[in-house]
């Protein structure tokens, strides 16, 4: 994995100082950098859904890896408003951009960016299109494959209720942005997990969707408790990343509730995540690699950009039934393995 090594060490002045503050990863050596660089050094243009907390450090990621390969990329952010997505794709398409990363906004509109994108090389990070027929030569997907992420969530929680013996248990789940397909997929995963494990999981109250938003799911969590919700018959809170988790948890935290009882677990492993897994607040996430991601997509932008094979630069595995999809792993992250994701 000698490309995951690379990136991690380029990140380390770039990100240390930001959002990865305390990270132990060494700086890049210069000669390595010189052997890495492609034909390609051109500009690139990184169109984002939002800039929430992990697509913030994703955005820091890709100028980081784009810059170590001779690149200029540039980021904007369009809210989370599809159609301002597609006016930004359509600038892009008419700059000197050699290619366009997308974020998409609607993961139902991949079609929409590719027609805005006209003759440039457009690659799909992070959200895969629903509709994944629209990937050819010139349209690709790097990411990870949300069919696991869900599956690790429920698979730490049936681990947590099989040693206390328990086969029955009430949930409440906080969702991300309705519709997309990796909220379903987050959603349905982790509780088809359970019940695979002989669990039944029942809802204590309907999903809510917070949108991936921190602020949302703490002030939802809020509500609930001022509802009269009783705590105390919840065995576990599923939430779709950790923003939401740490959001509930701070709630929680507010009330003065008792959480030693309820396991928490969520999707994203940033360091926030790691440390409240750390803290004993969480009991699991899964690590949905922003530097893969990020250094994946710029690996792919810039050998579409320059004519190149696909996958020169790249060790991730591209998929069976689909080779214009490149799959970042998932991996799941516990007490026992979270001080692997400094």
């Amino acid at each position: 994995m000698k490309f995951k090594k690379w990136m991690a060490a380029l990140l380390a002045g770039t990100l240390c100082m930001g959002m990865m503050a305390g990270c132990g990863f060494t700086p890049i050596n210069a000669e390595e950098a010189a052997e890495e660089t492609t034909a390609f050094a051109g500009e690139l243009e990184l169109i984002l859904s939002q800039k929430d907390e992990y697509l913030s450090y994703l955005d820091q990621a890709a100028k980081a890896s784009a810059e170590a390969h001779g690149c200029t990329l540039s980021s904007l952010d369009c809210g989370g408003d599809m159609d301002k997505q597609l006016e930004y794709v359509k600038a892009a398409a008419e700059s000197e951009a050699g290619a366009i990363l997308v974020v998409l906004a609607d993961d139902t509109r991949a079609g929409e960016v590719i027609e805005a994108a006209g003759d440039k090389p457009v690659v799909f990070v992070n959200r895969i299109p629903q509709d994944e027929s629209v990937l050819d030569e010139t349209h690709v997907y790097v990411g990870s494959d949300e069919d696991m992420s869900g599956t690790y969530q429920g698979e730490a929680l049936a681990a947590y209720f099989e040693k206390q013996g328990k086969d029955n248990v009430n949930y409440l789940l906080f969702k991300g942005t309705e519709g997309l397909i990796h909220t379903t997929k987050r959603s349905e995963g982790a509780i088809r997990a359970l019940e695979a494990a002989g669990i039944s999981a029942n809802a204590a109250e309907e999903p809510v969707d917070c949108g991936y938003d921190r602020a949302k799911a703490m002030e939802q969590m809020t509500v609930m408790l001022a509802n009269g919700l009783d705590m105390s018959e919840i065995d576990c809170i599923i939430a779709n990343n950790d923003a939401m988790a740490l959001g509930v948890i701070e709630a929680l935290k507010q009330n003065n509730v008792d959480m030693s009882s309820i396991a928490i677990v969520s999707v994203d492993g940033t360091n926030a995540g790691l440390q409240a897994i750390r803290d004993g607040e969480m009991l699991a996430t899964v690590h949905q690699d922003a530097v893969g991601q990020a250094s994946g997509a710029v690996q792919a932008a810039i050998n579409l950009a320059g004519s190149a094979d696909l996958m020169e630069g790249i060790s991730y595995e591209q998929d069976e039934d689909n080779s214009f999809v490149i799959w970042v792993p998932f991996e799941p992250v516990t007490a026992d393995n979270v001080d692997d994701f400094n």
